[in-house]
């Protein structure tokens, strides 16, 4: 075996990379978020260590040992599994951390996280510089294979160890090529413009059977939406249970309309706010940029290309999409 050192702590050899770590020692009771965080993270007080060396000497390590780049969680382009290669750790990792609900402890996976558009790691410059990550932070290099939002992670994770303030220790990071948590198990599904709402909706819901760390249902193809869009909330039908106000797309003999709910919060002894609906143009909201979600409500027998097409008429700040079959 081939032992490279790369600086004076952090050891290349055959598929694994050592780095030297510090305890800021969070505590017992500390809700963890990261495993590890590069040396100037401001979130040190929730990390089990801080790495001696900076995130961009150890992304450096990882890919010099030849560890290909996988896919980051991108909620933009709704991806929301993270897909790379399988990691181990020595120590064992759960001899470091705990899991307060006992849920089924998954693998970490090496992604490199997302890069820069000179190809440097994120994560490198970005806080919290996370070089592995509990909850699904895109930035982070490494993480769980696993779909988990930071407000789900939080307080699920905590030290099974007390380690000094101070104290150094070493984690070694192996893996063996081509172990990933992709191929097969990997969707990205099509619902075709030919396609009817109603049959959107059947097809969303049993990917939504099928949606886990097993089978991964990852994107969306280009001009089409994600699959949770053909399968919203029935809730979300009534304004007042919704937590914000979305733009609302209606066909009125076959054509979009579009419908506009502002809430006013000028009475000081209300809890709920009136709301105040009008009919718009689509031309006179093209250039907002305060509203982010789309209701379009169409006829279950009608076209996907015709719900695809209200896409268009909408400001770009529009990224979440949700169809109510009528």
């Amino acid at each position: 075996m081939t032992i490279i050192p790369l600086l004076a702590s952090i050891v290349i050899a055959t598929n694994s990379v050592t780095i030297s770590v510090v305890s800021p020692d969070p505590g017992l009771d500390c809700p963890l978020e990261f495993l590890v965080v590069g040396p100037d993270s401001d979130n040190a007080y929730e990390a089990m260590f801080v790495a001696e060396d900076s995130v961009a000497d150890i992304d450096a390590a990882f890919r010099k040992a030849g560890l290909p780049l996988g896919s980051p969680i991108s909620p933009k382009e709704c991806r929301f599994w993270p897909i790379g290669t399988k990691v181990t750790l020595e120590p064992d990792l759960w001899t470091l951390i705990r899991d307060m609900r006992n849920e089924q402890k998954r693998s970490p996976v090496w992604t490199g996280g997302t890069r820069e558009a000179d190809g440097s790691a994120a994560a490198a410059t970005n806080m919290p510089l996370s070089v592995f990550s509990f909850y699904n932070c895109a930035q982070s290099l490494i993480q769980f294979d696993d779909s988990l939002e930071q407000s789900v992670v939080y307080g699920r994770f905590q030290p099974a160890v007390k380690i000094p303030k101070g104290e150094k220790r070493t984690i070694k990071f192996s893996w063996t090529p081509g172990d990933t948590n992709g191929g097969k198990h990997v969707m990205t599904p099509d619902f075709p413009p030919e396609m009817t709402v109603a049959d959107a909706a059947k097809l969303a819901a049993a990917l939504a059977q099928l949606d886990s760390p097993d089978t991964k249902v990852n994107g969306y193809k280009e001009g089409q939406f994600f699959f949770r869009a053909f399968i919203p909330r029935e809730s979300w039908r009534d304004r007042r249970e919704r937590l914000t106000q979305p733009y609302e797309v209606r066909f009125v003999d076959g054509k979009p309309a579009l419908t506009v709910i502002k809430e006013d919060w000028s009475d000081p002894d209300a809890t709920d706010p009136k709301l105040n609906v009008s009919e718009a143009t689509f031309e006179s909201v093209k250039d907002r940029t305060d509203i982010e979600t789309c209701f379009i409500y169409a006829p279950r027998s009608m076209k996907l290309a015709e719900v695809y097409a209200v896409r268009s008429l909408m400001p770009k700040s529009v990224v979440n999409w949700y169809v109510f079959g009528e």
